[in-house]
């Protein structure tokens, strides 16, 4: 596939940037206040998304029947759902204000129904969630059902990031008698980590939106503030994992053999660097972590649950 660029010099400081679900299109947050959608094949701005009133840091693109949504939050909390009427028209679908810089926004899987988390980096570390019933009878994603806000403290300082878990459990891959005692969807799980150095597993009780704590994820070998979690998607591993990175260079993978079971940790290692960013591929075979400014690395699991670098690049 030939290397395509995209011209964001006029665009300020480009802060978030991710793929939609078909990978056709490339949305930005930039700090001069507007949300681009870009041609992934072209390069080209097709859409400018202009109602922020700050820097935009963070986005999100919904997937599977909400696939026309898009979600961004500013520096100054500001949070707007964008929804495409017609192809390239964006409009403002619903916006809220958070406490703090909205610094990680995310659509759960589709699976679950409309939901977007977002991270407040507020002293209180608060996590919000925005819910929509869907309306009857089909029609626009939501319809004209109200949109009902949750929140809940998190992490004491700022909540740095969150991540949801896969929809998918290994009950995809079953054959034989257990396809009839199979779960075809898992439970409704977020991961998150904040100033307080911690890495937690949230369940929500999806009909209610109630979240609670489930688990801690810790070890000693895991040194520094969290800066990011990411759960790895589910391809029919019999097992949940979840990554996180610090400013100190920690990545750690965490294993849970089944919901219910404790966690226990796979592998930590150092990148010898502030690992800023973790991102997985689409089938959960490479984890890729961005170092400071200019530097990532990618890594694959070997033998023994051990994780290898394949690649690095250094710009």
């Amino acid at each position: 596939m030939p290397a395509v660029n995209f011209d964001t010099s006029r665009c300020g400081i480009v802060n978030d940037a991710a793929y939609d679900g078909l990978g056709r299109r490339l949305a930005t947050a930039s700090s001069d206040k507007v949300v681009r959608i870009w041609s992934a094949d072209q390069g080209s701005v097709l859409s400018e998304l202009k109602g922020h009133r700050s820097s935009v840091v963070t986005l999100s693109w919904a997937s599977g029947r909400f696939a026309s949504l898009l979600v961004s939050g500013g520096d100054d909390g500001q949070v707007v759902v964008w929804q495409e009427a017609r192809a390239q028209d964006w409009q403002p679908a619903h916006q809220i204000n958070v406490t703090g810089e909205a610094n990680v926004v995310a659509f759960c899987p589709s699976e679950y129904g409309l939901m977007i988390a977002v991270a407040g980096s507020d002293d209180l570390g608060i996590i919000t969630t925005l819910s929509r019933r869907e309306a009857s009878g089909g029609g626009a994603p939501g319809g004209n059902q109200p949109w009902q806000v949750r929140s809940f403290p998190a992490h004491q300082g700022g909540v740095s990031s969150l991540s949801w878990a896969p929809s998918k459990t290994a009950a995809t891959m079953a054959t034989g008698p257990a396809v009839g005692r199979a779960v075809a969807l898992a439970p409704c799980r977020l991961a998150s980590c904040g100033a307080d150095g911690v890495v937690s597993i949230w369940h929500c009780e999806v009909r209610a939106v109630e979240w609670r704590k489930q688990h801690e994820l810790t070890a000693d070998t895991f040194n520094g503030l969290p800066r990011d979690v990411a759960w790895r998607p589910n391809i029919g591993l019999p097992c949940s994992q979840v990554a996180a990175c610090t400013d100190e260079g920690s990545v750690a993978v965490w294993v849970q053999d089944m919901d219910g079971q404790p966690w226990r940790l796979q592998s930590c290692w150092n990148v010898n660097g502030d690992a800023r960013r973790l991102t997985w591929s689409r089938s959960g075979c490479l984890l890729a972590v961005s170092i400071g400014d200019s530097s990532s690395c990618v890594f694959r699991e070997g033998t023994a649950g051990a994780w290898e670098k394949v690649s690095s690049l250094d710009q």
